[in-house]
This record gives C-alpha cells, structure tokens and sequence, in this order.
C-alpha cells in the first residue's frame, strides 16, 4: 500500500509516531502480562470500562470481569502447565484519541514437554488515549476454525476505530 504524500507537520508526524510506539508497547506487553497474570500490569493496559470478548469462552465487562477470566480455571490452569500467548505484529490504524489495531493471537499450552498451539484467533484491539496515555477499551477475538466471525475481524484490517465504534 503506497503511502500518501503527508500534509502533516514534522510536530504532528513524531506526535503519530510516538502514539504507534506507545499502542505496540502496550499490545506487546499484553502477553507477557497474562502468562505472568501480572495483574498491576493489566490493569494498566485494560481501561476500568473495558471489554474483552474472547470468542468460545465468554465476554468480560470491566477490571472485576478480567479478573474472573485471568483468575479463572481456564486461565490458571493455563499457568501452571506452562503457555504462552504469542501474537503476530499488529496492523494500527490511529484516528486522534482513538486506535484499533488487528492481527493473529496464538496460545501455545505445554503438553508432555511441547508446546502445540491450541487456540489461534483474528483478534481486534480498539484503544483510547485517556489521561495522556492508551488504554485499551475492547478487544474481540474469535477463534479461527471455520468461523466467519474470526474472517470479519480480518477483513476490517485497514477500517480505523470510528468505523468500528
């Protein structure tokens, strides 16, 4: 995809750039951040009103809701087999205050001394600076085993966060 020719400031275009770092930052300390359930650290990267829609498993409302889902059985169970969540680079679309992002998420689990992959997903990220910094306010996932919903979030690559709000 060619890139336009920017009418932007140099100010305006290291303010985008410094927004990008920051959304990778974030979006890549998710998964250390749940192998680890460092909880101070997801609740940094997760808004109090957040929600996190992880397909086949159920949909979570809040800081209270993540808890449950990174506390839960699934999850601990997870742990302490030994996984990891491994995403692919994300594709960013940023739009002022606001930003999506999507790419592939996969979960590795240790099952007699390897590491298979045992969920793949399309996931979707939509974040808001808030208070100066980024916080993630959704993220949809859905498994990537013949399911439409998983090519939806997919196909919106490009499509920014207002298309999607």
């Amino acid at each position: 995809m060619p890139r336009p020719k920017s009418t932007k400031t140099i100010e305006e275009r290291l303010d985008q750039i410094e927004d990008y770092i920051e959304i990778m930052q974030l979006l890549c300390a998710y998964g250390p951040a749940a192998d680890a359930t460092n909880w101070d650290l997801i609740t940094k990267i997760w808004a109090e009103d957040s929600t996190y829609e992880i397909g086949g498993i159920g949909t979570f409302e809040g800081h209270e809701g993540l808890k449950q889902a990174f506390y839960g059985d699934f999850h601990q169970g997870l742990m302490q087999s030994g996984s990891g969540h491994v995403s692919s680079m994300p594709h960013v679309v940023i739009d002022g205050d606001r930003a999506s992002a999507t790419h592939h998420g996969t979960l590795y689990k240790q099952i007699d001394g390897k590491f298979p992959v045992i969920r793949l997903v399309a996931s979707r990220w939509e974040l808001e600076r808030r208070d100066g910094a980024w916080v993630v306010i959704k993220r949809t996932n859905e498994v990537l085993q013949e399911n439409p919903r998983a090519r939806d979030l997919l196909s919106r690559v490009c499509e920014g966060p207002a298309a999607s709000a």
